[in-house]
């Protein structure tokens, strides 16, 4: 096949293509992301977090600090605090947290583990269900009626 400039162009295109895709699966394998097993675990979570919060992902951070703050996490508990009371001073956005999340995120902070964790419910948040925390995993309106908000 003789040489033209298209397919001189081509091959360039597609030489470009292959490098880009080799340096996306180096990294993807650097990582530690893709395909593989995941680490549900709180800790990675914390990471995944914080990744996302150090690339200015804010979204993203919250919602996973969020999860792990739900969960009783501390350290969590605190950034994700932060974010919800200062979001649109230091990040130009709100988050969204109802005065009981908040509540709950301050026990955790001062180390006051929730009463109760269910899995299912941090599996479905994990999973991306819509707020599947309306007011935790512990506090439900029956159990505030009964016990009240503390």
């Amino acid at each position: 096949m003789p040489r033209n400039a298209a397919t001189g162009w081509l091959e360039r295109s597609a030489q470009a293509l292959i490098g880009a895709t080799a340096i996306v699966a180096a990294g993807i394998a650097l990582t530690g992301t893709g395909f593989g097993p995941r680490d549900d675990t709180p800790g990675a979570r914390l990471r995944v977090a914080m990744h996302a919060y150090e690339a200015c992902r804010w979204t993203q951070a919250f919602a996973q600090f969020a999860l792990l703050a739900d969960a009783g996490d501390p350290a969590a508990a605190r950034i994700a605090a932060m974010m919800a009371r200062q979001g649109p001073r230091l990040f130009g956005q709100s988050f969204e947290a109802d005065p009981r999340r908040l509540a709950r995120w301050d026990q955790a902070m001062r180390g006051t583990p929730p009463r109760r964790i269910d899995p299912a419910v941090l599996e479905a948040a994990a999973n991306g269900a819509p707020h599947p925390i309306p007011e935790g995993p512990v506090l439900t309106a029956a159990v505030l009626a009964r016990d009240g908000p503390d």
